[in-house]
């Protein structure tokens, strides 16, 4: 083993000792790559009137939501510096803080994108197993898809990485705002 990793071994160690929690994607950390933020995201449905949660708040309408029983389209908006070669988006429960088992990595770019911005489509099947993403990043607009019942059943954040040209992975970015998840009919 080398040295770095031996280190990175001993610093989560000591880290984990003061009940601060260390996330890493994967085995060896880019050095060419840094995930930014996720900037944005889209989903194939958003709520026609406004609705409450499981808690009794109020979501207005036009809201974007993940419908849990249904296949639902999510384009994320990432932000990036450095040689991006593929996007992966992964879900974090709001409440649990877990993480969703499955990382969706869009195709590889046949050259690495220097652009610093874009956005990853995915699609997720119903109870969030995240289905497929598509090629690369685009701009391609999303049609949304009103929905009049609803019944939230909580709420996860979109977390982005991405690897670089060298196959090693950036650091984990997190939507800043929650995704309502519900049934929807």
């Amino acid at each position: 083993m080398n040295r770095r990793f031996l280190g990175l071994i001993g610093a989560a160690a000591l880290l984990s000792a003061c009940n601060v929690t260390v996330t890493t994607p994967a085995y060896s950390s880019s050095n060419s790559l840094t995930l930014d933020a996720v900037s944005s995201y889209t989903s194939q449905y958003a709520l026609l009137t406004s609705a409450q949660d499981q808690n009794g708040n109020t979501l207005a309408a036009g809201t974007p939501i993940i419908c849990d029983n249904l296949n639902t389209r999510l384009d994320v908006g990432v932000s990036w510096t450095g040689d991006l070669q593929q996007i992966g988006i992964r879900f974090k429960g709001a409440l649990t803080g877990d993480t969703s088992n499955t990382n969706v990595f869009g195709d590889r770019y046949s050259a690495p994108d220097y652009s610093g911005s874009g956005t990853a489509s995915i699609t997720i099947r119903p109870g969030l197993a995240p289905l497929k993403a598509s090629s690369g990043v685009s701009a391609q607009a999303i049609i949304v898809t009103p929905i009049t019942t609803v019944n939230v059943k909580g709420y996860t954040y979109v977390q982005a990485f991405g690897k670089d040209s060298s196959g090693n992975y950036s650091n984990v970015v997190e939507s800043v705002t929650q995704i309502p998840v519900a049934n929807c009919s």
